[in-house]
């Protein structure tokens, strides 16, 4: 609960350390969080996915973040799935949709066979 808290306050965090000290110490709580087996710690992650990438900028989101965008997708919950199609569409209004066309949609036709 306590990492949850500190991910929700990701822009004041940031302000006070810096992007650097951010990845390092952030980043293994959200990876972590990211694939709770509870749906809704999954969820609440989802939902700051979007700032967290905005803080962290376009790398270092496409190499630490994007393949748990990908996965939650594929997601045994439907709630889950739906926010993780809700991130996505943040995320491109964010990094625009040249970078959507290069990643988004390669990975999306990808997930046609998916089961869910």
């Amino acid at each position: 609960e306590v990492r949850l808290n500190i991910i929700s306050n990701i822009e004041d965090v940031n302000a006070v350390i810096g992007v650097e000290t951010l990845s390092q110490s952030l980043l293994p709580a959200v990876m972590d969080l990211a694939e709770d087996k509870q749906w809704r710690v999954r969820l609440s992650i989802i939902e700051h996915v979007p700032t967290i990438a905005e803080q962290l900028g376009l790398e270092v989101f496409d190499a630490k973040l994007a393949s748990l965008c990908y996965t939650w997708l594929g997601d045994s919950v439907f709630t889950v799935r739906e926010a993780a199609i809700n991130n996505l569409k943040r995320l491109v209004v964010s990094f625009g949709t040249d970078w959507a066309a290069k990643s988004v949609v390669p990975r999306i036709v990808q997930l046609k066979e998916h089961t869910n």
